[in-house]
């Protein structure tokens, strides 16, 4: 059922209508990843490498982590590194594409889903990222945010 769900949300992003202008955008100081983050989001906290923001819905259900980072090494090895990781800490993954310039993945673990997309940017250097994570029950209205989310990570200021 959750993997049918990720399907239609990928299948659903060359086709989904543009949403409303009350979203915000959030960019990083330091290394210009920026992001859009929707209505009823607010900061709660920094990144576990200081390197971004962690955005909490109001209710407290679901956060969005945003954030920029030099790339260490080649991308398709850091991008196996990041996404074993998340399969060693138990979430297991129902959908992955990794390609030489973005990857995009998700997966679920008692009873959360999450999605997490990143991309190079200046030549190559340096990464941005995003990461939703939300109840699986809330799988229908998460659907357009994390359509938004993947479709708005980018490059928006200098490189570091």
């Amino acid at each position: 059922m959750i993997r049918c769900a990720l399907c239609a949300l990928l299948a659903a992003c060359l086709a989904a209508p543009a949403f409303g202008a009350d979203w915000t955008r959030y960019v990083n100081p330091r290394f210009g990843a920026g992001v859009d983050i929707p209505p009823g989001y607010g900061a709660s906290g920094t990144t576990p490498d200081g390197e971004g923001r962690i955005f909490r819905a109001a209710n407290g259900r679901s956060t969005i982590m945003a954030w920029g980072a030099p790339l260490g090494g080649d991308f398709s090895g850091e991008m196996a590194r990041r996404i074993g990781a998340e399969e060693g800490e138990g979430w297991a993954l129902t959908y992955r594409s990794v390609t030489p310039d973005w990857a995009a993945w998700g997966g679920t673990r008692k009873g959360h889903v999450f999605y997490a997309k990143t991309i190079l940017t200046c030549g190559g250097r340096q990464t941005a990222n995003v990461r939703l994570q939300y109840p699986a029950a809330d799988i229908p209205d998460f659907d357009p945010i994390a359509l938004r989310l993947g479709r708005s990570i980018g490059q928006d200021g200098g490189c570091f």
